[in-house]
């Protein structure tokens, strides 16, 4: 495994991995491109399965509220106080089946006919799309991070890899390559969604979620996080947690590089150079 790691940069013209000099040679043009298409705030942003069940969630709330408001608002036309235009709406919409607060007349059965109609279909489509909305949102949230934990607990010897860029996508390719197992940090969930390892939404710099993240047990990280300073962080951290751990950090600067060794730092690479 170390060798894998110690070829870095010596193969960087055959392959785009976290030294090779091609990958990192067309970041800056890529990087945009990528985030106009798949970013979080682009204007082509994906839409996960969460969105679509809150857009659906919202739109079924308008839908209720809009229909409510057309019975109320048929009623008073009708004659109907107030009070009882609000009280025959929702008797009418929840087919709670009370009697008629007023004396109906051939005006008032044809719109309740169709009101029914229209209200009762609404109100079964809202109360689908919230108990789906928790459903497969919350407790499928809940299942999944239990999930997660259990397959995180039971990780020894893995690589833990602090930041899911492009950098952090080819070492956790070339880590997995190489036999080990890989568990990624990051903290955009939206950016983790693709992801095929084991992964964790959160701040790499906290000590807690490093611990959490079996640290202990871990063989190697790899610090390649959005700026020097967080990446320096999570190699001070790492070490301090388990000194016998192989860190591997990503240098965007030459004078950080030194840097990066003075913290404990195994081996530093620079794609600048």
């Amino acid at each position: 495994m170390s060798v894998a790691l110690a070829n870095y940069e010596e193969d960087s013209t055959h392959k785009p991995t976290i030294g090779g000099a091609d990958s990192v040679c067309q970041t800056a043009a890529d990087c945009h491109h990528r985030r106009r298409r798949c970013g979080k705030n682009g204007p082509m942003a994906r839409t996960t399965a969460a969105d679509v069940m809150w857009r659906r969630m919202v739109l079924s709330l308008v839908l209720l509220g809009a229909v409510m408001v057309a019975g109320v608002v048929g009623y008073l036309l009708l004659g109907l106080g107030p009070l009882n235009a609000v009280y025959q709406t929702v008797t009418t919409m929840t087919t709670v089946g009370f009697r008629e607060v007023e004396p109906f007349g051939t005006a008032e059965k044809v719109f309740t006919i169709v009101f029914i109609l229209m209200g009762v279909g609404v109100v079964l489509y809202a109360l689908t799309s919230m108990l789906a909305f928790l459903v497969e949102g919350y407790i499928g949230n809940v299942w999944g991070r239990r999930r997660m934990t259990h397959d995180i607990d039971r990780l020894s010897e893995h690589a833990i890899v602090c930041g899911w860029g492009r950098v952090g996508r080819a070492a956790a390719e070339r880590l997995r390559n190489a036999g080990q197992e890989v568990l990624v940090i990051d903290e955009d969930e939206d950016r983790l969604e693709d992801c095929p390892y084991a992964h964790v939404a959160g701040d790499a710099t906290n000590d807690d979620l490093l611990r959490s993240c079996g640290i202990d047990r871990a063989r190697t990280l790899v610090a390649t996080l959005d700026s020097d300073a967080a990446s320096l962080f999570v190699t001070l951290t790492a070490r301090a947690l388990q000194p016998d751990l192989i860190i591997i950090a990503r240098a965007r600067t030459a004078d950080a590089e030194q840097k990066f060794l003075r913290a404990g730092a195994d081996r530093v690479v620079n794609p600048q150079r």
